[in-house]
């Protein structure tokens, strides 16, 4: 799946032995090549994959190929892209998701979430996850100091990103995050 320049993979992982029969760290080299190959761009004999100075993982030896991945509830997913990218994938499951956004969320986006109920929490929830993720910062590193909630919608501009929901199925809900002038 193609969205806003970034193919989008995403795999049931049914059980755990089907995360095992090929590791996440295998399933993201293979990818890595099939899109690189589908779409042009040279690489490298071997992938070496290295975590930067805030723990986000990038191709040492491909930086012209920027990844992010996500998994939640059986489902793995991964980004591609030729510039920063963020994504994030989370299963509805059962949460106190009213004091999660009182924990994580400004003002605006409690609201918006309290409004919405549990799929406009999510929708909240998997912006601000894949805008960290595509700062390569983690929710630890002042994910409640920031609003992805503009004009009563998700909405990037404050942050100079654009978030794409991706269709997910039911239960689930998915986003990609993408700098603004890339």
């Amino acid at each position: 799946m193609l969205y806003d320049g970034a193919s989008i993979y995403a795999q049931y992982e049914k059980t755990e032995a089907d995360s095992r029969a090929e590791s996440r760290r295998e399933r993201l080299i293979r990818l890595a090549y099939s899109h690189a190959s589908a779409s042009s761009i040279p690489m490298p004999e071997k992938l070496i994959i290295e975590k930067g100075a805030l723990g986000k993982p990038t191709f040492q030896n491909a930086p012209w190929l920027r990844f992010s991945i996500s998994h939640s509830g059986g489902i793995w997913a991964c980004a591609f892209c030729r510039h920063d990218v963020g994504i994030d994938i989370e299963a509805h499951a059962e949460r106190d998701c009213p004091s999660l956004a009182r924990r994580f969320f400004q003002k605006d986006e409690i609201e918006y979430a309290a409004r919405g109920g549990t799929e406009a929490f999510y929708e909240v929830w998997t912006a601000k996850e894949s805008y960290v993720k595509l700062l390569g910062t983690g929710i630890d590193a002042g994910f409640m100091h920031f609003s992805v909630i503009e004009n009563g919608r998700i909405c990037g501009d404050r942050l100079f990103v654009r978030f794409t929901t991706i269709p997910s199925p039911a239960g689930y809900s998915f986003c990609l995050c993408r700098w603004a002038d890339e």
